[in-house]
């Protein structure tokens, strides 16, 4: 893979991963899957179909770069139509419209398609859909290629699985409020989250590489597990681990104290930790106007809150991130070095797309939780109202 390819791959997927976690709408989670897929690998078009569990065939939901004609070309069986995808394999078919696995050749072949590539969506262990990108032209996929667009396929079965489920539980407290005569109306507000500037020359491509990854398995956490601790100790592990730090944390703003409340660290003493609450308006305070602040020298630095116990803790540097959701900075990441450091563009990018996905996970920990406890709180109340009439 080259340099400039590992940087796209890096920026792209976090621009998918970004607007996937944001968005309220399950249709632009698929519509960008498919649009984010053919704008990496620079094909003709793609589609997204998924399983109907009545008919078993393979329903249309998203696509781009494909004409009316091919998209209403008939029905697909998931069993006729290279059905190895939905047992879970990468499926790549060059000459497609000479392929016996190929449903429509002929529409195929009037399309102008000649090699297609075929993904599985997965969720809970199981393959719900179909990812397929077209080319024109016949052509091969390189294993970082595939890499690439089978990480946002199953970014976006996850996703998909994750919409279902919050649709599901937002489906059981209507009902229940529908029962007394209350009603929900007006849907969720997406949240546009912005993108972290990449430098136009940010490193070398295997760096590179490891940050894609890295996101990789920080979104697969998110979208596979509701336990959105889990999901903060991972991120400040792979922070760590990447950045050969001695420690990093992850703390939220207490709109009420202004302190900086500790969700999760890494490498930190029992001591450091203990030592009082650090203030968002004292501690680093100019990562509250949303712009990453690097403490090269902790032993000099005014800007710090405890200096004399940074430096007793042996932490040189510091790079403080603002965690920014709902247009706010809401909490800051910081990494703590043992050492005095720099940090490059193609760095502080990866730790702000980080930081950037550490926010939409408090928030959609909080909707979920707001929405469990909404649940639970009308299911007592009624259950108490029951037993009164009784």
């Amino acid at each position: 893979m080259t340099k400039s390819e590992s940087i796209k791959y890096f920026k792209l997927f976090y621009e998918t991963t970004q607007t996937i976690l944001s968005s309220a709408s399950l249709q632009v989670t698929l519509d960008t899957l498919v649009e984010r897929a053919v704008a990496a690998l620079k094909v003709k078009g793609g589609s997204l179909r998924l399983v109907d569990e009545q008919t078993q065939q393979l329903e249309q939901v998203a696509s781009c770069g494909l004409s009316q004609a091919y998209l209403n070309k008939g029905a697909l069986s998931s069993d006729r139509s290279v059905p190895q995808v939905l047992k879970g394999d990468v499926v790549c078919i060059q000459d497609a419209f000479d392929d016996p696995r190929i449903q429509y050749r002929d529409e195929l072949r009037a399309e102008g398609i000649n090699t297609m590539l075929s993904l599985p969506l997965e969720a809970s262990d199981k393959a719900i859909g179909v990812l397929r990108l077209y080319s024109a032209e016949r052509r091969e996929f390189s294993a970082e290629e595939i890499e690439l667009v089978s990480a946002i396929a199953e970014l976006g079965g996850l996703a998909i699985a994750n919409a279902r489920l919050y649709e599901a539980e937002g489906v059981k407290l209507s009902t229940l409020l529908r029962e007394v005569g209350v009603d929900l109306s007006g849907a969720p507000v997406a949240v546009e989250q912005p993108v972290c500037a990449f430098a136009a020359d940010p490193g070398d491509a295997r760096r590179s590489l490891e940050f894609f990854r890295a996101l990789h398995e920080i979104t697969r956490a998110i979208l596979s597990t509701l336990d959105s601790k889990q999901v903060m100790q991972l991120i400040v592990e792979r922070v760590t681990g990447l950045m050969g730090a001695k420690a990093a944390a992850l703390r939220l703003i207490n709109e009420s104290t202004r302190e900086l409340e500790l969700l999760t660290s890494i490498g930190l003493s029992e001591r450091f930790l203990t030592k009082g609450p650090p203030h968002a308006d004292k501690s680093i305070q100019e990562t509250l106007q949303g712009v990453p602040v690097l403490i090269a020298d902790t032993s000099s630095d005014p800007r710090l809150e405890y200096p004399v116990e940074t430096v007793a803790e042996g932490i040189a540097s510091i790079l403080s991130l603002p965690i920014v959701a709902q247009h706010r900075v809401i909490g800051v990441l910081r990494v703590y070095s043992a050492g005095r450091r720099a940090y490059n563009q193609e760095d502080v990018s990866f730790l702000a797309a980080v930081a950037d996905i550490a926010g939409i996970v408090i928030m959609n920990a909080r909707l979920y939780e707001k929405t469990q406890y909404d649940l639970s709180f009308w299911n007592a109340t009624l259950g108490y109202l029951e037993g009164k009439k009784t």
